[in-house]
């Protein structure tokens, strides 16, 4: 097996708008800190897989097939890629054309310069239940929060670790003027400076129903460094917690599309249930709006998504691009299998199954409910 990793910093080259909140309509080019982009590659006799985790709110899905393509021209093996973000939603736009188009190219050029080394590799996982950071957004509804650290271990040395949380990064204010990897990127920093010898990623899980709304202080970096140093807390408990290791000495990738039939239901919110708090009612206004919105564009709902698992040894990642709630976690062993969210490209929230209660995320679920069981059907699949 071979095994190395590489972190590059991706900010824009020039003046953009931020990834995520509406309010975010100027132009800037104020970094607070720097967002990048951590690839792990790894090789076996018969393949090479790239791991890649953008500091971003989501790429579209022509950023993961132009690195795929051109790396398979040069390469004499099959390459295999999976490109994730950490959602941040203070990263340059990926709606702005210019920047995926920037982009594609420099995550090639990085996977391409990334010298893959030969050892004796084990890999280790945990999985823990961990609400410090956010839990359930949303009232009356129960949410999985994980955190789920797969370990790459070289003669006795942690010398790599993919940390799966699925909180939204949303401590910071829509009206942050400047960019920043936010919580994921802070709890990186710290954990690289305490452990040189590890190179520490990021991905994010099915967040779609959980945040830093009834966990954060205030929303500006000192926020940041409150949640995230209790992520980071955690995770050194982890590091310093004995692993059961095994061999990594086989790779595996597959993919497969899933065609989707969307229903588009009016959503009555003259009526809304008592107990909901401000905030949520005031979400679900906007949310209304945009609904408004988006019949519209009806023609614009995508017609099929990619989904895609790496086999690292005995253990799972599978990818998928929307927003999804933690119910989806449900159609994972989570014995050895995690559910990796805003990959493959980025789509919109998809519900659970049969939830009726109405918050701002239902306005813009449009997936039918037997679209949603081939979605959960299909991640049990590779998650199993």
């Amino acid at each position: 097996m071979k095994f190395n990793t590489t972190q590059l910093c991706i900010n824009a080259p020039w003046p953009i708008k931020q990834a995520g909140f509406a309010q975010q309509t100027e132009l800037i080019d104020n970094y607070h800190d720097d967002v990048h982009a951590r690839i792990f590659g790894f090789e076996d006799d018969s393949r090479i897989i790239y791991l890649i985790s953008c500091d971003n709110l989501g790429l579209p899905q022509i950023v993961h097939d132009t690195v795929t393509a051109e790396l398979n021209k040069t390469s004499k093996k099959p390459v295999s890629v999976a490109i994730s973000a950490t959602h941040t939603h203070f990263a340059p736009n990926p709606r702005d054309d210019r920047y995926p188009a920037w982009l594609a190219p420099v995550l090639v050029e990085a996977c391409r310069n990334l010298e893959l080394v030969e050892g004796n590799y084990e890999i280790g996982y945990q999985c823990i239940p961990f609400e410090e950071v956010g839990k359930s957004r949303i009232s009356n509804h129960d949410a999985e929060v994980l955190l789920q650290p797969i370990w790459i271990v070289k003669d006795g040395i942690k010398v790599g670790c993919l940390i799966t949380h699925n909180v939204h990064p949303t401590i910071l204010h829509g009206t942050t003027p400047y960019f920043s990897a936010e919580y994921p990127g802070y709890v990186i920093q710290k954990l690289q400076k305490a452990h040189p010898e590890t190179a520490f990623t990021f991905m994010q899980g099915a967040d779609g129903d959980i945040s830093t709304r009834f966990t954060r202080k205030t929303q500006d970096y000192e926020g940041v460094m409150y949640l995230g140093d209790k992520l980071a807390a955690k995770m050194e408990e982890l590091y310093n917690t004995e692993l059961e290791l095994s061999p990594l000495t086989t790779l595996d990738y597959e993919c497969e599309i899933l065609p989707l039939e969307h229903t588009f239901e009016e959503i009555d919110i003259s009526h809304l249930p008592e107990g909901l708090t401000e905030r949520e009612i005031e979400t679900i206004h906007v949310g209304a709006k945009v609904r408004e919105d988006l019949s519209h564009r009806l023609h614009t709902l995508p017609k099929e998504i990619l989904i895609s698992v790496v086999r690292l040894g005995k253990y799972n990642i599978v990818y998928a691009p929307n927003e999804l709630f933690s119910y989806y976690i449900g159609a994972m062993n989570k014995n050895h299998s995690i559910l990796a969210g805003y990959s493959n490209g980025y789509r919109p929230y998809v519900t659970g199954i049969g939830d009726d209660f109405i918050t701002y995320e239902t306005f813009t679920d449009t997936l039918t409910t037997e679209t949603k069981q081939r979605y959960f059907n299909l991640l049990k699949k590779y998650g199993s």
